[in-house]
């Protein structure tokens, strides 16, 4: 990497000798972002350090959001189809089960960025953490414009060597349903030499709290840059603006509310464009405003990306995978300091009038969230069914119980069942099901436990869904398996006067306007 004090002599170099020392991957960087070891299969991220099994990825691979798309308009996602068909996760997987009725997700980062192999995959995710990112819902606008779903995790399930290309779980459905024989087609390996010369460093960039008041979390510099280096691939999805509006029917009131997804203020666009451009690699959505006398990178189109979008309109239901922005760093910039990107005129005329129009008072009745009742969650005590009955806990909230129906031995079925721990059982998402507290008592060592009643909910494996005709109750549940979640379009990103606005991209193809 370039040195703020060094710089070489343009004149001994020509310009793809200056893009590469731009980008050169420095000293320390863990991860690239590169060309898939699977071929014809976009790009891939490789470590270029060992890992062993149950270290977790570096933590600024592990610091993404997770966005939820809820309730997908039929009638115009397949502007999205792409997104849809190549790059989302099952909601279940990623926490978002109660945020619609049906719930795809989006995990930029490695969840996005990394191919995945039905027998060769090595890492799998963990459960995101729902926090409110430092924004206070009852006095902030930013209130429901950004994701609470942070820090998903992963971790290693088999012996890297240094060059190892990292393989997600994709699970053996999505092979089927797209027609794949399951045979490897990957090496899963390439040397640390080449991937230093082609990729893309993917942990220049760490987490940390905004300095920007409303912002929450931001991206700050992991080390110094630059004028001109090349701090971030920004890889790029086209997509529909119409895609991403989304139709409410809320089932105690039958009132339909169409509105829109929380993606759309994760995405690039232009006034002049129907198109919009969603980013995925890792920190990128994290990366906060600023107006262009105080931003400190801009976005270029990498060399190749061009051509792509002279060619013509996307196909939007087969639209390519190799469209790459690039960060770059317009002034120098030292580790530690945050990274601002002016998102344009348009995005902060939205934003003042959205500040404007916004009232406090119409949020300072909020219900609480399940962040906020769980916060203690070791040592508040829950309350039974017949104590709700008296004294009932907010009616957005409902409590559920991590359980795997698999795991309990098929001769107790239709029996009282004990709570049994087994491995990762907290630790996905998708074994969080709905279930009420009938009683509790103290154990030996001064911890209470809980008997509950268990219950289904909407896309949960046949083979986990409890029979109906009687009640299927478990006894030693511990206050760790059991948290409050939120009911359906009751967390703050279904707020009504929440705020919905794509970002601007001042090198958007003109080839893509509308209004050329």
């Amino acid at each position: 990497m370039l040195s703020t004090k060094a710089r070489p002599d343009s004149s001994l170099f020509d310009e793809s000798d200056l893009r590469s020392l731009r980008n050169a991957v420095p000293e320390g960087c863990s991860l690239v972002m590169a060309e898939s070891s699977i071929p014809e299969s976009g790009w891939g991220v490789f470590s270029l350090e060992p890992l062993n099994i149950g270290e977790t990825l570096p933590i600024s691979s592990t610091a993404d959001i997770v966005i939820h798309l809820t309730d997908p308009n039929p009638l115009t996602a397949n502007g999205m189809k792409k997104i849809i068909w190549e790059y989302l996760w099952d909601g279940q997987e990623v926490g978002g089960q109660y945020e619609g009725h049906k719930v795809m997700s989006v995990a930029p980062g490695i969840g996005t960025l990394s191919n995945g192999e039905p027998r060769m995959f090595n890492v799998v995710h963990g459960k995101p953490q729902k926090a409110s990112a430092g924004i206070d819902r009852t006095t902030s606008p930013s209130a429901g414009a950004i994701s609470y779903y942070q820090n998903l995790t992963w971790k290693v399930q088999k012996n890297l060597k240094a060059g190892s290309e990292i393989f997600v779980n994709y699970g053996e459905g999505w092979f089927k349903e797209r027609g794949y024989s399951g045979q490897s087609l990957a090496t899963g390996q390439r040397s640390v030499e080449w991937l230093r010369q082609n990729g893309y460093c993917l942990d220049n960039l760490v987490l940390g709290k905004s300095n920007l008041e409303h912002a929450g979390r931001g991206a700050f510099a992991n080390r110094n840059f630059a004028a001109g280096n090349i701090i971030a691939p920004v890889p790029v999805l086209p997509l529909s603006s119409d895609s991403l509006t989304m139709v409410k029917e809320h089932e105690s009131t039958g009132r339909v509310v169409i509105t829109e997804q929380l993606l759309r203020n994760y995405c690039f666009g232009h006034q002049n464009s129907s198109l919009l451009l969603y980013p995925y690699s890792s920190m990128i959505n994290l990366i906060n405003h600023s107006s262009k006398g105080k931003a400190n990178v801009k976005l270029q189109w990498s060399e190749g990306s061009q051509e792509i979008f002279e060619k013509s309109i996307p196909d939007l239901q087969g639209a390519t995978s190799r469209l790459l922005l690039e960060l770059v760093a317009t002034r120098s910039i030292q580790a530690g300091e945050e990274i601002l990107l002016d998102y344009g005129e348009s995005w902060q005329q939205a934003w003042d009038k959205h500040v404007q129009n916004w009232s406090a008072q119409s949020t300072k009745s909020l219900h609480p969230s399940s962040q906020e009742a769980n916060e203690d969650k070791i040592h508040t005590i829950l309350r039974t069914a017949a104590e709700q009955q008296m004294n009932p806990y907010p009616d957005n909230l409902f409590t559920s119980c991590y359980y795997r129906l698999n795991d309990v031995n098929p001769s107790n079925e239709g029996q009282v069942i004990r709570w049994l721990e087994t491995p990762r059982l907290t630790e996905e998402s998708r074994n969080l099901r709905p279930c009420m507290v009938m009683d509790r008592h103290l154990s030996a060592l001064g911890e209470f436990m809980y008997t509950v009643r268990m219950f289904n909910r909407p896309g949960l494996e046949p083979s986990e869904k409890i029979p109906t005709g009687r009640p299927y109750i478990v006894t030693g549940v511990p206050r760790y398996a059991i948290e409050f979640s939120d009911k359906l379009y009751t967390t703050d990103q279904h707020l009504e006067n929440a705020f919905r606005k794509e970002m601007g991209l001042d090198v958007f193809p003109r080839q893509w306007m509308d209004l050329a």
